[in-house]
C-alpha cells in the first residue's frame, strides 16, 4: 500500500470531508523503529506495543504487512482501533499472542486476514477481557499447541468471519454475557479431543450464527450446565465432530451434520465387529455394506445386531447370510423389517440385482435407543471366525433425543 505525508494543517482547512476523531498511527516490523514518531507510514513505529502506549482512548493504529513476535500485547485502551494489513501475522515466542482488555476495540483486517500462530506453547491466541470488542478477519493457528483460539471473557463482543485450528481444549470458549459469533468457524485434530464452541461459565445470551467446526472429537459446540438463552443458528457440524451437547434451554435451528456415516469391519478371526456406538435415542434410515477386500472361502453366516452387555437385539434377522468367498463389489443391503435378513448381490462374473419381496420403506426408519447403563453398539456378528476380507458399511441417521448421536467406533 502506498502512502503520502499530508499536512495535518492542510487537511484540516478542508471543509465537508469527515476525518477520524483519533490521531493515526502506524506499524511496520520491516522498516519501522520504535524512535520514530509513529505518525506517518514511512516513519513507523517498529512494534504493536509501542504504537499502543502511545496511543490514546479513540486512536487509530495501522500495522503494516510482516511478523511481529513480541510478546505482552494489550489493546488496552477505549474505543482503540488495530486495522492490519494483509500479510501482518502474529507470532510471540512465548505467552498469549493478542490480549484485548479495553472496552469498544475493534481489531480486524480488511479484505483480508490477521493470522495469529499460537503455537509457543498452552496458551491463548486472542484473550478478550474487555466489554463490547468488535473483531473481524482473524486467523487463529494453534498448531495442536495451542489451548484456546478466542477466550471470550467480556461482556457483548462480536466476532465475524474468524477461524481457529488444531487448539488442545476449545477453538472458541464463551463465558462473557451477549457474545454474538457469525459467519465463524473452526477445524480441529479430533486427537485433540477438543470442542469447537464452548459455552461456559454460566454465559448468557449467546449467539452463533452460521457457524461451522469439523474435526472437534468432544464436541462440535457445548453448552455448560447454567449457561442461559443460547441460540444457535445455521451450524454445520462436519467429519470428526463429536457428540453436541445442547444444554437446558439452548435453542438449535437448521443443524447440519454428518448423516451418513461410515465404518469399516475388517475381519480377523473375530465373530463379533463394532462399528457404531449409539448414544441416546436416534432414527436409522438405509443400511447397506460393500465388499471392498475378498472374503475368505470360509462357511460363515452374518447378521447385524444392537449390542451392550446387557442383551443383543437383532437389527437382521439372525442366522443371517452366507458370506463363504464373497468377491469385492458384493452389497449387502437391508432392505425388510428386522425379522428378514440382509439380503445380498454378489457381482461374480454375472450382474447382480437385489430386490426383497418384504419391502420395507427406507424413509420409515427404525428407532435405536441405548442401554442407558452400559455403552451401545450397531455390531456385526458372524457365524463363525472369518481370518481376512473387509466390509466398508454405510449408515444414514437422524437424532431423536437432545444427546442422540450415533458415532464411528
Amino acid at each position: 500500500m502506498a502512502y503520502q505525508n499530508i499536512d495535518a494543517n492542510a487537511v484540516d482547512s478542508i471543509s465537508h470531508i469527515p476525518k477520524f476523531g483519533g490521531e493515526l498511527w502506524f506499524v511496520s516490523s520491516v522498516n519501522g523503529n520504535d524512535n520514530n514518531t509513529g505518525m506517518y507510514p514511512d516513519d513507523a513505529f517498529a512494534t504493536i506495543g509501542k504504537a499502543i502506549t502511545e496511543s490514546s482512548d479513540g486512536d487509530s493504529i495501522t500495522i503494516m504487512q510482516g511478523t511481529y513476535t513480541e510478546t505482552g500485547i494489550d489493546v488496552s485502551k477505549t474505543g482503540l482501533e488495530l486495522h492490519f494489513e494483509i500479510g501482518a501475522i502474529i507470532s510471540p515466542a512465548s505467552g498469549n499472542c493478542l490480549t484485548i482488555s479495553g472496552n469498544y476495540c475493534w481489531v480486524g483486517c480488511h479484505d483480508g486476514a490477521l493470522r495469529i500462530n499460537n503455537d509457543a506453547g498452552a496458551n491463548t491466541g486472542v484473550l478478550i477481557t474487555g466489554n463490547w470488542a468488535y473483531l473481524q478477519e482473524i486467523r487463529v493457528a494453534n498448531g495442536s499447541v495451542g489451548d484456546i483460539g478466542f477466550d471470550i471473557q467480556g461482556g457483548g463482543c462480536d466476532l465475524r468471519h474468524c477461524r481457529t485450528s488444531d487448539p488442545l481444549t476449545a477453538a472458541y470458549k464463551i463465558q462473557g454475557d451477549k457474545i454474538k459469533l457469525e459467519d465463524c468457524c473452526t477445524g480441529g485434530t479430533p486427537a485433540n479431543t477438543s470442542i469447537g464452541y464452548w459455552l461456559t461459565n454460566s454465559c448468557d445470551k449467546a449467539r452463533l450464527i452460521d457457524c461451522g467446526s469439523q474435526g472437534h472429537s468432544t464436541a462440535p459446540f457445548q453448552v455448560d450446565s447454567g449457561c442461559t438463552n443460547a441460540g444457535i443458528n445455521k451450524f454445520s457440524s462436519g467429519g470428526g465432530d463429536g457428540k453436541w451437547v445442547r444444554g437446558e434451554g439452548t435453542v438449535v435451528s437448521d443443524l447440519t451434520y454428518e448423516e451418513t456415516k461410515f465404518a469399516t469391519s475388517t475381519l480377523d478371526g473375530n465373530t463379533t465387529y463394532n462399528l457404531f456406538k449409539v448414544t441416546g435415542a436416534i432414527k436409522l434410515f438405509n443400511i447397506f455394506g460393500h465388499v471392498e477386500t475378498a472374503i475368505a472361502n470360509t462357511s460363515s453366516t452374518m447378521y447385524l445386531d444392537l449390542h451392550s452387555t446387557n442383551a443383543d437385539i437383532d437389527i437382521t434377522d439372525s442366522p443371517g447370510i452366507n458370506i463363504q468367498a464373497d468377491v469385492v463389489g458384493t452389497v449387502y443391503s437391508k432392505q425388510a423389517p428386522t425379522n428378514e435378513p440382509l439380503i445380498k448381490g454378489e457381482p461374480d462374473n454375472t450382474p447382480s440385482i437385489i430386490e426383497e419381496a418384504n419391502f420395507r420403506d427406507p424413509n420409515v426408519p427404525i428407532i435405536l435407543i441405548e442401554d442407558d447403563s452400559a455403552d451401545t453398539y450397531i455390531r456385526v456378528v458372524l457365524s463363525d471366525a472369518v481370518a481376512s476380507g473387509a466390509i466398508h458399511w454405510h449408515v444414514e441417521w437422524q437424532p431423536i433425543t437432545d444427546d442422540g448421536f450415533l458415532e464411528i467406533v
